[in-house]
């Protein structure tokens, strides 16, 4: 994994998306006032790390209830709560592109795009079970899991091997100045 993760952050051919990405979340999330918001003045550090384990835990309890007999609807309801859920989580991580090197935005954007896609799989899945269909749902639900696993993974290697704004918000070797909130 790791080779591959060196030739995503080499990828001078995702340079065009990752930059065309950049240019809507700074008119959108990367707004000042917002991204301030968003990112991490309130706190003192990124908010996207705290935000992403309520989409996440809601998903990894869909998986678990969707294994028990008699739990269809209070997986569907875990399951739409994740999703909606991750609506600040993609605002929050938007805010953090901006603030991003070129080989992290590289990364940032297949991790966007895995988030992008097990998104679809999710919201297919919530479609799925409301038709009835919970055995579909499932499957669905488990493949998109299965993506944002892949894309959590891609998350921690900016956040942490790449030394991510979580990682310079700490005073670690990162590449983003923040400034002082007074």
């Amino acid at each position: 994994m790791p080779t591959l993760l060196a030739r995503l952050e080499a990828a001078q051919k995702l340079d065009g998306a990752a930059d065309a990405l950049r240019r809507l979340a700074r008119k959108t999330w990367g707004r000042p006032g917002l991204a301030d918001l968003l990112h991490r003045r309130l706190i003192g550090h990124p908010v996207h790390p705290a935000v992403v384990h309520l989409p996440i835990g809601a998903w990894m309890s869909t998986a678990v209830l969707d294994a028990l007999p008699g739990t269809e609807h209070a997986a569907t309801t875990l399951l739409a709560v994740g999703t909606a859920g991750a609506v600040p989580a993609a605002a929050t991580g938007l805010s953090e592109y901006v603030t991003l090197t070129r080989p992290q935005r590289r990364v940032a954007l297949a991790h966007f795009t895995a988030n992008g896609v097990a998104m679809g799989f999710f919201a297919a899945s919530i479609a799925a079970r409301l038709r009835g269909d919970h055995a579909r749902g499932r499957v669905l639900s488990y493949t998109g899991l299965g993506v944002a696993g892949i894309s959590a993974y891609l998350g921690g290697h900016i956040a942490y091997a790449m030394h991510g704004p979580a990682a310079a918000a700490d005073g670690q070797s990162g590449t983003v100045d923040y400034p002082s909130m007074s």
